[in-house]
């Protein structure tokens, strides 16, 4: 990819992006800016590492996630303090002023059944649902076998499809969720 298309995909895609940083970076959302700033950087000095064996948004997401990895490594040194749990990807896209209260409802449901989830499966949801990755996608993003995403895709779906059980919602099938 040439230096320019570089910068006009990643100006086409920053939205995307802007929103897989806020969930990398779960509760340092001040650092995404600058962790952001930095990928895209990464990004235009690294283009000639890009090899076109997956998508540029793949290669682009995993740069991210690893840009937010080290930023929170230096962030924990620096405060001498261990950083909280991951918001969940939910709270990545904060509500708008004005919702009405229906909808904040619904926004706690959803929160509520993904605090069952492992990091890595909320993770991968939001690469499925959020970016439209493929598991295989998904898989080269985050550094793990396409085998292993789907494991942890398919428990993920599982492990909610129990909770909705238990609030009296009646899933049939857990591909529903799909």
């Amino acid at each position: 990819m040439q230096p320019g298309n570089i910068k006009q995909h990643l100006q086409d895609h920053h939205k995307e992006y802007y929103g897989w940083a806020l969930h990398c970076c779960g509760p340092d959302k001040d650092i995404v800016p600058d962790v952001l700033q930095t990928a895209y950087l990464k990004m235009m000095e690294k283009q000639t590492s890009f090899k076109e064996q997956s998508a540029f948004t793949t290669w682009a997401f995993a740069i991210i996630k690893n840009t937010a990895r080290d930023a929170a490594k230096k962030g924990r040194r620096e405060r001498s303090r261990s950083l909280s749990e991951h918001y969940l990807m939910d709270e990545a896209y904060s509500s708008q002023a004005g919702e009405d209260s229906d909808e904040k409802l619904k926004e706690q449901f959803f929160a509520e059944a993904l605090r069952l989830l492992t990091e890595r499966q909320r993770e991968i949801l939001q690469l499925v649902f959020y970016h439209d990755l493929s598991l295989k996608e998904v898989g080269q993003v985050l550094n793990i076998s396409t085998g292993a995403v789907s494991k942890h895709y398919d428990r993920a779906k599982k492990r909610l499809v129990t909770w909705f059980h238990q609030k009296g919602i009646t899933i049939n099938n857990y591909n529903e969720l799909i």
